[in-house]
């Protein structure tokens, strides 16, 4: 996880992935925008945008969240994850960390899970694109398929930027 928040905050002076897409977030009243590889499986849901690897190995959301009800956010967020993929939460496993993303304040949460295929990483970014605007970034995935996608992950993260 520490190496995961240091390669973010580390570099940050990449922009987007190879052969990308940016999508505006949400795409009728953006607050943000998020480079997403064409390789990647992507298609707009509500305010979201959701988005799997070539491999479907990582799922990835990414949505607006509420001015002062991030809480409420992640909640609406995990009931995806459970209804979407069946997703359990091991609630002992959090973990909080703190830090910046291209000058914005950054919090990562974490946790571990399982679904139907065994052991899952969720991991939520909350990224303050403005004191007001707040933007969630979802994942989840094997162990194994954060390691093996950590490098597109990272510069996913990094692409964001406020509209």
């Amino acid at each position: 996880m520490r190496k995961f928040i240091v390669s973010v905050l580390l570099c940050t002076a990449s922009t987007a992935p190879a052969n990308s897409a940016t999508h505006k977030v949400p795409r009728d009243e953006p607050i943000a925008s998020v480079a997403i590889p064409d390789k990647w499986q992507t298609k707009e849901v509500g305010e979201a945008v959701q988005a799997a690897s070539p491999d479907g190995a990582v799922s990835l959301l990414v949505m607006p969240a509420e001015p002062g009800q991030i809480a409420e956010s992640m909640g609406e967020a995990m009931r995806y994850l459970r209804n979407r993929g069946g997703v359990t939460v091991k609630t002992d496993t959090r973990k909080d960390e703190s830090g910046k993303l291209n000058g914005m304040e950054m919090r990562n949460v974490s946790w571990q899970g399982k679904d139907s295929k065994g052991e899952v990483t969720i991991r939520f970014s909350i990224v303050s694109i403005t004191d007001n605007k707040p933007l969630l970034v979802v994942y989840w995935c094997s162990p194994e398929a954060e390691k093996k996608h950590r490098h597109g992950l990272n510069k996913m993260l990094q692409s964001i930027k406020k509209a």
